[in-house]
């Protein structure tokens, strides 16, 4: 498996904190105008809003630097270096990128440009990277004629602009739902060890051997995390997680947060009993799925056998009620968005 691999022991995992990022969720709603995203209709509504309120000058250039599903420039996800940044905080970090490093994310961004050789062999050699590529956007090489200083200047100001012009009238909503994705991974955490910190987390993330794999189209060790990682949970990152991993940096992992159902609107008609909808003893199993849980969990918490609770998690799975991963030799079961907008 083509994956980034992130060798840490537990206690270094458990060292890890958690930052909430405005320019995440920039980057995660910007996603949305290249794949919009009906079943998340706060995606939907920022995507129309954006559109709307956006000068087009500004719009296309974060648009082309944000359409890529394989690599997105890290330094529009600067670390945050406060449990809550600020806009302002992160919109000057981007300009204080140092030149080096802006033409060095260009590089591995864009095609025709040269790229160290060790980049090239972690996708499977330079014919691979240039398929991985995308050709550089009108639109990014005019902001580049100025130089990089130029470029991260004014990326900041269309970051800042799309964020109070998109996000400020939901930030405090957005920020009730990342707050309680950060408290929920905490308790968790701290009552049951730190690698439940990747239980519902992601399907492309997992513990393995002595190491978080990410699941990415490119080979990668990323050996300097001796303080761990810092997770920064996001509304608007659905498909995937992003990794920034730049050394000598702490390598930050952007994943979607829970409870996005807070962000949508009330559904116009809620069914009286879910267990008339969907069977009792399957809304009963939703139920239970407040936290993951293994199959043998659910079995003593229900006193259901294991092969009952088997059958009907593999109803709920089928249906999109319920997702599942493995954790090391556990299998977890969570319950989806949907699920939790029908529990209300």
């Amino acid at each position: 498996m083509v994956a980034v691999r992130i060798p840490m022991t537990a206690e270094a995992l458990g060292r890890s904190r958690f930052g909430i990022s405005p320019c995440a969720e920039v980057v995660g709603s910007l996603r949305a105008l290249h794949r919009p995203s009906p079943g998340s209709p706060h995606l939907m509504r920022w995507r129309a809003r954006a559109l709307d309120a956006v000068p087009a000058e500004s719009l296309s250039l974060l648009a082309a630097l944000t359409g890529s599903t394989v690599y997105v420039l890290d330094l529009l996800t600067p670390p945050p270096h406060a449990a809550v940044a600020s806009i302002d905080d992160e919109a000057a970090a981007i300009a204080a990128t140092p030149p080096e490093l802006t033409e060095y994310q260009l590089d591995i961004a864009f095609r025709g440009r040269a790229v160290p050789a060790e980049v090239a062999a972690s996708v499977g050699g330079p014919a691979r990277l240039e398929e991985l590529r995308q050709p550089m956007p009108a639109v990014v090489a005019e902001a580049l004629a100025g130089g990089a200083a130029a470029f991260t200047a004014r990326l900041a100001g269309a970051m800042r602009t799309y964020f109070e012009r998109v996000l400020a009238p939901d930030w405090p909503r957005v920020l009730d739902v990342l707050t309680a994705d950060v408290a929920y991974r905490g308790d968790r955490m701290a009552q049951h060890g730190a690698l439940t910190l990747l239980d519902d987390f992601h399907p492309s993330v997992r513990w393995d051997d002595g190491a978080i794999v990410v699941r990415k189209p490119f080979d990668l060790v990323v050996d300097w995390p001796h303080d761990g990682l810092l997770l920064v949970p996001s509304t608007g990152i659905g498909d995937g997680v992003l990794l920034n991993a730049e050394r000598p940096t702490a390598p930050s992992i952007l994943y979607p947060a829970r409870g996005l159902h807070a962000l949508w609107p009330a559904p116009s008609a809620a069914p009286g009993e879910l267990g008339e909808l969907i069977g009792h003893t399957r809304a009963t199993l939703l139920a239970a799925l407040d936290v993951p849980r293994t199959t043998a969990e659910l079995g003593r918490r229900e006193a259901l056998s294991a092969a009952t609770v088997s059958y009907h998690l593999g109803i709920l799975h089928r249906t999109g009620l319920v997702a599942r991963r493995r954790t090391g030799r556990r299998v977890v079961y969570a319950r989806t968005e949907l699920a939790a907008a029908l529990l209300g």
